[in-house]
C-alpha cells in the first residue's frame, strides 16, 4: 500500500504529525508492507522521523522495517534524516 504523507497530515513537521504516519505504516506492515511518499515535501525534522519511522522499532526490528517499508518521491536531506535517525536509534540501549 502507498500512503502518501500529505494525504494523512497537513505537514510532516511536528512529533504529532509522525504519531499520526507511524499508525497508517503500522497497520501496513503487520499485513505485509508499505510504501511511503514524501511527494510535496520538502524538508522533514528529526522529531517527525522519530515519531513516524523510528517509534517503528519498538513493534519491528531494524530489518523487517528496511525489507517491508519502501520511501519513495524523497529528496536527500529526507533520506539523510531517515538514516540519522535510525542510526541514533540503533546505539540506543533501548533498540539495540
Amino acid at each position: 500500500m502507498v500512503i502518501a504523507a500529505l494525504d494523512h497530515v497537513p505537514q510532516c513537521y511536528t512529533s504529532a504529525d509522525g504519531l499520526v504516519i507511524a499508525g497508517t505504516i503500522r497497520r501496513c506492515l503487520r499485513q505485509g508492507g508499505a510504501t511511503l511518499s514524501f511527494f510535496g515535501v520538502d524538508d522533514v525534522p528529526s522529531s517527525f522521523v522519530n515519531s513516524a519511522i523510528v517509534s517503528l522499532l519498538d513493534e519491528f526490528s531494524s530489518d523487517e522495517i528496511r525489507k517491508r517499508l519502501s520511501i519513495v518521491d524523497s529528496n536527500r536531506q529526507i533520506n539523510d534524516m531517515i538514516r540519522r535517525c535510525m542510526m541514533n536509534a540503533a546505539r540506543a540501549p533501548e533498540y539495540a
